[in-house]
Formats: structure tokens, sequence, C-alpha cells
């Protein structure tokens, strides 16, 4: 039996001498995306890894054809840098209480700062917000800070599994880890916190839809 999709991942993870947690990063895939890997990419997933990394080959990622370069650089001695950093947003409380993001950071009055980040982990119109209550402790504490991503087809297609910031039709939010529901019309979303028991929510009162990328400490405020 010939290499499958993740064994190819993790040679070319080695071949490019970085943890398997930077790639995911860089390619804004889940912890534990590659671990947990089955089948393979989603046709979403497949062109983020292919965007972070422009010298894959798509062929032998997929089908075990060519060679996994498509050039015939030499392996690098280190891991390469960082291209340069991105400033985010930081969303005051007055904005984050509703849920477009998107269209409130944009405005001053709205923003307590801006964060840098590497763009290896950040991009344009990601945003840093706090997080309230304690339903997703210990790994996202009350009063921590979380960059966030919207994603913009999560009708489509959503990574079950992953954390999200929900955002509800009438301005609430909350934080959650994203399940399959009981039909096509239902998500079921669950606390890190056992006190919280899981709830099925219905798609259609779901405005937007953000991945939590990764925790900001405080301290970095």
């Amino acid at each position: 039996m010939g290499q499958t999709i993740k064994e190819r991942t993790i040679e070319f993870i080695k071949y490019k001498k970085i943890s398997v947690k930077e790639f995911e990063i860089r390619c804004g895939l889940s912890n534990g995306y590659v671990a947990n890997m089955r089948k393979g990419y989603s046709a979403e997933k497949l062109k983020d890894v292919l965007s972070a990394y422009p010298e894959l080959n798509r062929e032998w990622l997929l089908f075990n054809e060519g060679k996994m370069l498509l050039t015939t650089s030499s392996p690098p001695t280190e891991p390469p840098p960082d291209t340069g950093t991105i400033l985010i947003p930081v969303a005051s409380p007055d904005s984050i209480g509703g849920t477009r993001f998107n269209e409130e950071v944009n405005t001053e009055e709205y923003i307590t700062g801006y964060l840098p980040f590497p763009t290896s982990i950040a991009r344009q119109g990601d945003v840093v917000i706090p997080i309230y209550g304690d339903s997703m402790e210990p790994t996202f504490k009350a009063g921590s800070m979380v960059l966030i991503r919207e994603v913009e087809l999560w009708r489509e297609y959503l990574e079950l599994g992953c954390v999200y910031v929900i955002g509800l039709v009438d301005d609430r939010r909350v934080i959650k880890t994203v399940m399959a529901g009981n039909d096509a019309d239902h998500f079921l979303l669950v606390s890190i916190n056992p006190a919280y028991q899981p709830q099925e929510i219905a798609k259609d009162i779901i405005r937007s839809v953000w991945r939590v990328i990764v925790s900001v400490r405080r301290e970095s405020l």
C-alpha cells in the first residue's frame, strides 16, 4: 500500500524541519488536524496549505505523482523566518457585545488598540476579542483574549470539533466547540467546562461564525 496524504504531509513537514504545530498554524489548521487526518484535506484546507507553502506539489501531495517540490531547491538548514508582522485590532467591550466584528472594528471608537502578530499566524480581517464567562475554562479563561477569523462559507462547510465564536441574529455571541447536530439544520454547541450542558442551535439564527485561531495573553496587551 502506498503512502497516504497524511503520511506525505508529515514527510513534507520533516523536510521543512518544522513542527507539526507550526505547520498547522501557518496553514490555519486546527491543533491536531494532521494527527486526526483520515481521508485528506477539504478543498478549503488544501487551498490554505498550498497558499502557505507554494513550493509544495499538489499532485504529489494528493496522488503521489511527481516530486514533492515544484522547484529543485535544496532542503533548508533551518526553519524559514517569518515574512513580517501584521497589526490586528482589539475590539472594545462596547463592540464585542454584538457580532458584526468586521464592520465595527473598522470604526476607531470600537478599537482599544492593536496587537502585532506574525503573518504566518494572522491575516487581514482578523480580530482580537475578550472572553467572558467560564463555560470554556480551563482552556479559555474569563478575561483572556483570542484571535478570531471569520468563516465566510460556514454554511457550505465547517470543520467540526473546533472552537468558534458564534454570532447570533439578536447580537449575542458565544464561544463553543461546534459539533454536528441531530440534523443538517442544527449544530451542537459544546462547552469545555463540564458544568455546562451541550446545547443544540438552529443554523437559521446564526449571523456569523468566527474560527478561534490562538489565545492571546493579557501581558501582550
